[in-house]
């Protein structure tokens, strides 16, 4: 990246991510066709771009509903970015994180800016700042196509600065351009206040929760509930953020939950952040199906069903397929009852959730009411993005964190654990994380080599399982007859391809074979016997590959 030499004291000035930290992970890959800033794809284009899109806007509809809309989109790339910004240094200064946005808008492009005064306090959302902005892509633009303005039109960039700034506080931050280089001015102003703080009879206020937020009149409560992690509810809140706004649905709705993921996705996780919903005081007891306290708690609720008004307890229950039939009927009456008004229930399973429906031991009317809304949990392979944050969140709720004082996480280790498959899933990383703070060189950092150190250590050994010898699981089944090698190969093919939800592909890496080989093993499993039959020898040779015409 060329830079003027003479700009060098401004390049590493202020708090982290510097121009220079962020230069420095901005990568130019011609080969790929591809420009990222710490892994986000970013896209060189140019500054007349957005002009154009202005004026396309306000002739299709009116300059009105061009500004709501370039508003509405900037704020939206702010939040976006003020996520960015804490998921890649997820061990910032929050001060340094909130500033961070004055320097990414300065390393895009975008505009230079001049803080005149910058006054917060996040513990009591207090925040005013005054900055001018040099250089403004939008202004120019504008100017440069259609002279000088009578209005403000940094639309997208004040947008942008709501956005960015409304995460770090539990109260929407909105912004004013109060004067504008396209008007002729030498610098555009813009200042910024909370909601409450611009008085309730401000316009360009009433209009950006009116019109630019719509019904909503904080958009930064997404992502409010992950911003300063102290207690364990806070982990709760980032582990379900990929199913949080239908879990609000369901908490909402009353309606049964049905929780599924795999082990250590978060599900007990889901269902402490659901009863929040309900009680913040009270803590939430989780009950598994084939437990005494369950067959307790359910003649108990049937005894003491309230009118409808009355606040409805939840009951969570692990491991739903595990319920006996006897206790599946007891659950079935409160949850269709017509008196009263039934518990919520928070049903937990690692199995799918069509599969209660295949179950011969499960009642199908229960499954169908808890079906009403399921929520899958997905695998930490599939939240990669989010482990610099679960690692923060993670460290702050370890024994001995000390109210905050936990080490920080390299860049370099927090790179190394997005690679590292973590089949365990959220108790895995937090092992590992936890091993990697206490074999740590130095107390306050974590790094690459002291995560690779935690890897090393292994557990105690464990004693032989005879359950794991597949023969003397099926040796009985062989002997008497209902099995034959042809009929387990078969099974194991339609099994594969039953949990890839019928992608051939994806089957074949489950058993460890190619798509063709894996086409072909079910073309000669669908086929009936007498097609398929013939001599051992012939049958060996076709499992070699497919037959050639």
């Amino acid at each position: 990246m060329k830079t003027d030499s003479a700009q060098n004291d401004l390049l590493t000035r202020g708090g982290r991510p510097t121009l220079r930290d962020l230069l420095d992970r901005l990568e130019f890959n011609p080969a790929k066709g591809s420009i990222t800033l710490n892994g986000e794809r970013m896209l060189l284009t140019r500054a007349s771009f957005g002009s154009d899109i202005r004026d396309q806007l306000t002739r299709r509809y009116s300059e009105h509903e061009a500004m709501v809309l370039m508003l509405r989109l900037g704020f939206r790339s702010g939040r976006e970015d003020a996520e960015f910004i804490r998921q890649s240094w997820p061990t910032l200064d929050p001060g340094d994180a909130f500033t961070a946005g004055t320097r990414l808008h300065m390393v895009t492009g975008t505009v230079k800016v001049e803080t005149l005064s910058n006054d917060f306090d996040f513990d009591s959302d207090r925040f005013s700042g005054d900055f001018l902005w040099h250089e403004s892509v939008e202004a120019g633009a504008y100017h440069k196509r259609h002279g000088r303005a009578t209005r403000p039109v940094c639309w997208l960039q004040t947008g942008y600065a709501a956005g960015y700034a409304s995460v770090f506080f539990r109260k929407l931050v909105i912004y004013k351009e109060i004067s504008c280089s396209a008007m002729g001015h030498k610098a555009c102003r813009v200042v910024g206040k909370t909601v409450d703080a611009w008085g309730p009879g401000d316009p360009f206020v009433q209009m950006f929760l009116d019109e630019v937020l719509g019904t909503v009149p904080g958009p930064a409560q997404p992502a409010a509930h992950v911003q300063r992690l102290r207690a364990p509810e806070d982990l709760d809140a980032l582990i379900v953020e990929p199913v949080r706004e239908r879990l609000l649905i369901v908490a909402r709705s009353g309606a049964p939950a049905l929780i599924t993921g795999p082990a250590g996705a978060g599900l007990r996780s889901a269902a402490r952040w659901l009863h929040r919903q309900h009680s913040a005081e009270t803590a939430l007891s989780i009950v598994h199906a084939q437990s005494a306290e369950l067959a307790e708690r359910l003649t108990s609720l049937r005894q003491t069903h309230g009118p409808r008004r009355a606040p409805a307890p939840l009951l969570a229950i692990s491991d739903i397929d595990a319920l006996p039939v006897d206790r599946q009927a007891m659950l079935l009456d409160l949850l269709t009852a017509r008196k009263g008004r039934p518990p919520q229930v928070a049903a937990l399973s690692n199995c799918r959730p069509e599969s209660l429906f295949n179950r011969p031991d499960f009642l199908p009317e229960l499954a169908y009411a808890l079906n009403v809304l399921p929520v899958a949990l997905p695998p930490l392979g599939d939240r990669r993005a989010d482990i610099p944050a679960l690692v923060q969140a993670l460290l702050l709720a370890m024994p001995g964190s000390d109210g905050g004082k936990v080490p920080v996480v390299s860049d370099e280790a927090l790179a190394l654990l997005g690679r590292i498959d973590l089949p365990g899933n959220i108790p895995q990383l937090r092992m590992l994380i936890h091993r990697a703070a206490l074999l740590a060189e130095t107390p306050t950092t974590i790094t690459a080599r002291d995560l690779a150190s935690a890897q090393a250590v292994t557990g105690p050994a464990s004693a032989p399982d005879p359950a794991g010898d597949p023969w003397a699981l099926l040796r009985s089944r062989f002997t008497d007859g209902q099995l034959t090698l042809d009929s387990l190969n078969a099974a194991l093919l339609r099994g594969a391809l039953g949990e890839a939800e019928g992608n051939v592909a994806a089957g074949a890496r489950l058993l460890g074979l190619s798509r063709p080989q894996m086409a072909y093993r079910l073309g000669q499993a669908d086929r009936s016997p007498g097609e398929g039959a013939g001599t051992s020898d012939q049958q060996g040779g076709a499992s070699e590959g497919p037959r050639r015409g």
